[in-house]
């Protein structure tokens, strides 16, 4: 598993360099006091880390017909699947862990940096989940089929802002609060391993459905 992690992760310390070289910069333009600013760039670029390197990655594998490699090396496909969701894993904790470093240390009230954190460790979450669906999709129908799936899916997603607002319009500030409410009331000592045990149960089926293909 070892070795496919090291073919694999160039792209990912790529990306992993430039995500926090961006919060460090962003960090000393807004300075030490709390930003807004600075929670909601950190969780998208957590967001640009995850999915720029394991898109780039697997277009490159496709390219140069990597699994068809792989495939005649003495490696199972739940050693190939735990080697990539272990490089996202690892990458996510990283990036989410500077950032909430970044977040305690920072000056502001207590009750707002307790919502940073929480908003960008419910980024971290979001971003294993969709990054195993993603591998499963991948796995199952190939980079470039996969990556029409997606585009489709994200230009749907692209009308529901408009729905909520619509449906919250003149109301904006209800719709604040519940978000707001949501971050503040989740309880990260049972989060984290749930979460964690949805990863890797996403990452078993991502083995059974590259084995399936391979066959």
């Amino acid at each position: 598993m070892w070795n496919i992690m090291k073919k694999n992760m160039n792209f990912f310390v790529i990306y992993f360099v430039i995500t926090t070289s961006l919060i460090g910069l962003l960090r000393i333009v807004t300075g030490r006091n709390l930003s807004v600013v600075f929670v909601i760039i950190g969780g998208i670029l957590v967001f640009l880390l995850v999915f720029g390197s394991t898109l780039t990655n697997e277009q490159y594998e496709e390219k140069n017909k990597g699994y068809r490699f792989l495939d005649t090396l003495p490696v199972s496909a739940r050693e190939i699947a735990e080697a990539k969701f272990s490089l996202v894993l690892v990458a996510v904790g990283l990036c989410v862990g500077f950032l909430l470093i970044l977040i305690t240390l920072s000056e502001g009230a207590p009750e707002a940096i307790v919502l940073a954190r929480s908003y960008v460790l419910f980024i971290g979450v979001i971003c294993l989940i969709l990054s195993g669906v993603n591998y499963i999709g991948i796995f199952a129908l190939g980079f470039t089929k996969y990556l029409i799936v997606i585009g489709v899916g994200w230009l749907s997603l692209g009308f529901v802002p408009m729905i909520v607002m619509k449906t919250f319009e003149g109301r904006m500030d209800i719709l604040r609060d519940r978000i707001l409410n949501f971050y503040a009331g989740i309880d990260w000592v049972m989060g984290v391993p749930l979460s964690l045990v949805i990863y890797f149960l996403l990452m078993l089926v991502a083995g059974k459905v590259l084995h399936a293909k391979s066959t």
